[in-house]
């Protein structure tokens, strides 16, 4: 996402990047310092930021094959629990604490859904 938005060629920049930003979070002026930046900056970086991931999975889902029902299923269930878990997170509070760690994030559970189903339709159908 951010190669494509920055038009840089090579990963290095970005590692550069990375490692800089790690070194810049273990000194606590620094940290002091991102905390005024005000919350509408913050939101609306955010917003780009959540939204380019979101346009990196679509264009990922375009690539499945929507033709073989066993996809749709996946798809379909693996979104439906994941956003299920986002908006209704009470629904493992009788479970234990670490495990509610792991289940209260809709992500999580889209992935795990979604790798346990692929694993399961197709292997009933048979691998390709």
């Amino acid at each position: 996402d951010l190669l494509q938005l920055s038009g840089i060629k090579t990963k290095r920049p970005i590692y550069w990047a990375a490692g800089l930003l790690m070194a810049m979070g273990l000194l606590p002026k620094i940290g002091a310092l991102v905390t005024i930046i005000p919350d509408s900056v913050l939101g609306g970086a955010m917003l780009v930021m959540f939204n380019m991931i979101a346009v990196q999975g679509i264009r990922m889902l375009i690539k499945v094959d929507f033709n073989d029902n066993n996809n749709i299923l996946i798809v379909a269930l693996s979104i439906g629990l994941g956003l299920g878990v986002t908006v209704y997170p009470q629904i493992f509070q009788a479970f234990p604490q670490t495990v509610q760690l792991f289940l209260g994030n809709g992500i999580i559970v889209a992935s795990l859904s979604a790798t346990s189903l692929n694993l399961i339709l197709k292997g009933r159908s048979g691998v390709k």
